[in-house]
């Protein structure tokens, strides 16, 4: 799995490696994402996590959100990959509220959550 790793993300920095349970986990940060990537005893990849900004969502997604959540800015990003499925969630602001949304494969978007600021 380490050589997996490397081979993938070349240029990880503050790598940390955990096993618990037959899974190799290993914690980074990468252009500015921390990063989590759990592998199998064989090296195959079972899952990732990475938090960001906007800046790194695809762009199809950054057009579908500026259009359908114009005047929201996106707060962060939680992406969430395993097999073949990758989901975003969002968090977007605005002066007055705070909107979670999650997106799926198809890029369909389900809000999850509105809370006013206090």
């Amino acid at each position: 799995m380490q050589k997996a790793f490397e081979t993938t993300f070349t240029d990880a920095q503050n790598v940390v490696w955990t096993t618990t349970d037959s899974v190799y986990t290993v914690k980074f940060t990468q252009d500015g994402a921390a990063t989590t990537v759990n592998y199998d005893e064989q090296g195959n990849f079972i899952s990732s996590r990475r938090y960001y900004q906007n800046a790194k969502l695809p762009i199809d997604i950054q057009c579908k959100l500026q259009k359908q959540f114009s005047g929201k800015t996106v707060y962060g990003v939680t992406e969430i990959a395993f097999a073949d499925n990758v989901f975003y969630f969002v968090k977007l602001e605005d002066a007055t509220t705070w909107t979670s949304i999650r997106i799926n494969n198809a890029r369909e978007i389900e809000v999850l959550e509105k809370l006013n600021k206090q």
